[in-house]
């Protein structure tokens, strides 16, 4: 009986693990970017493009008709853990190129 109780909480854990893991290589996509960047932004963005991700970031380039915005993402297996339900939507981050 001991032995099964201290299993499960391990067994919680690794669950949880693996669901976080799973989430990390996701990537949000090209039309969360586009929104994301034109809430940040105030405009319309018409592309996204040169889109690329690290284990905590994700990175790309909005075009809009003033011109072009290097953006950030926070992205990643706990921003997706965070982000679940819609409740927590970060903004990305832009400077005109």
């Amino acid at each position: 009986m001991k032995l099964q109780s201290s299993l499960r909480p391990l067994a919680l854990l690794s669950a949880l693990a693996l669901a976080l893991g799973g989430c990390a290589i996701a990537k949000p996509s090209n039309d969360d970017l586009k929104n994301r960047a034109q809430t940040t932004l105030g405009k319309p963005v018409n592309t996204v493009s040169n889109v690329r991700s690290d284990a905590s970031q994700t990175y790309f380039t909005a075009s809009t008709s003033n011109g072009e915005y290097n953006c950030i993402l926070p992205s990643g297996g706990m921003v997706a853990f965070a982000s679940m339900g819609g409740v927590v939507a970060l903004p990305a981050e832009c400077t005109k190129q």
